[in-house]
């Protein structure tokens, strides 16, 4: 039950980071559906980590764990929940960004922030213990 759960919020969190992606290369306008204040979020200095897109780092955790679910032995499980617990402690940190630094939100962030990374890390921590 654990497995496909976390499978769904690993996808999940894919179509988001691949979306937020595909909008940085294609110099494309994100859809924002509440605020307005995705396009300020994207577009500041905290959106990239060493040039590099945090939603491309995001898409790149999200199959990872994913890949490791497919592996299911008892390293890949470690790894997952390792990388979903260090996923979300940057989101926690990019949430803060948002509240305090940018002062704009990006409602496809935040549904990562405080939905499908959380949700991810509790998911693949628990079937460490299944």
């Amino acid at each position: 039950m654990l497995r496909p759960a976390a499978a769904g919020v690993a996808l999940a969190g894919m179509a988001v980071a691949g979306y937020l992606t595909w909008a940085h290369y294609a110099n494309g306008s994100v859809v924002c559906v509440v605020g307005g204040s995705c396009e300020d979020v994207q577009s500041s200095e905290y959106a990239s980590v060493l040039d590099v897109p945090v939603a491309l780092l995001g898409l790149g955790t999200y199959s990872t764990v994913l890949a490791l679910m497919v592996w299911d032995v008892a390293t890949a499980r470690l790894a997952a929940a390792t990388i979903a617990l260090v996923g979300m402690l940057f989101s926690v940190y990019l949430l803060i960004v948002q509240l305090v630094v940018i002062d704009a939100i990006c409602t496809w962030c935040l549904a990562n922030d405080v939905a499908i990374a959380p949700a991810l890390a509790l998911l693949t921590g628990l079937r460490l213990r299944a």
